[in-house]
């Protein structure tokens, strides 16, 4: 059955409206574009890969865009060239912050913090680089939870991703953008380090 979103305000992409994603990586070389689907299947949004040829041949993906199953914006991921940690920015269709990213380095282990514009705070528990993994808030509280999926023999040959991303169904927009948003950038993250 497919899940039906509640309808968003008008000013809200609908892709916010779902609770249950799969993200499917559709490219691998020089982009990491993706389709965005419902349990069942159907095609909700997309990720595609920005900037040019030259940019990402040499400096790999810097800027991708969530995209509405219509084609209309919903969160830019913005990579920016920085020494050290890596940090990544999230913005709406507007140009305004959704939130921060940054992997910080800990004793013998990784941490991925989200920021996001409204004062939530996310941490990340699990192992995010294998998508198995759960955004928890400051307080304790799980608000989404990341689960990899078996994409197929020949896609994980070209080291294609797919995983269920499950929103709580009372986060509030900017937190699901800033969730969606995380997951794209943790991909980044990770083939930088099989790079």
């Amino acid at each position: 059955m497919t899940q039906q979103p509640p309808q968003p305000p008008p000013h809200l992409p609908r892709l916010l409206g779902y609770t249950q994603l799969v993200m499917q990586q559709t490219s691998a070389f020089l982009s990491n574009d993706f389709a965005i689907t419902d349990l069942a299947g159907n095609r909700i949004g997309g990720v595609a890969t920005g900037g040019d040829m030259g940019s990402r041949l040499f400096l790999g993906s810097r800027s991708l865009q969530v995209m509405d199953a219509d084609g209309s914006p919903v969160v830019r991921v913005e990579d920016p060239v920085d020494i050290g940690r890596d940090r990544y920015e999230l913005f709406d269709p507007q140009g305004v912050s959704v939130a921060r990213l940054m992997k910080r380095l800990a004793f013998m282990s990784t941490r991925v913090d989200v920021s996001v514009a409204d004062g939530t705070q996310l941490s990340l528990e699990g192992t995010p680089f294998t998508f198995e993994f759960t955004f928890v808030a400051a307080n304790g509280e799980s608000v989404a939870q990341v689960t990899r999926h078996w994409a197929g023999l020949d896609r994980a040959i070209l080291g294609h991703s797919r995983y269920v991303v499950d929103i709580r169904p009372d986060a509030p927009a900017v937190v699901r953008a800033a969730i969606i948003g995380s997951c794209v950038a943790l991909d980044l993250i990770r083939r930088k380090r099989s790079n």
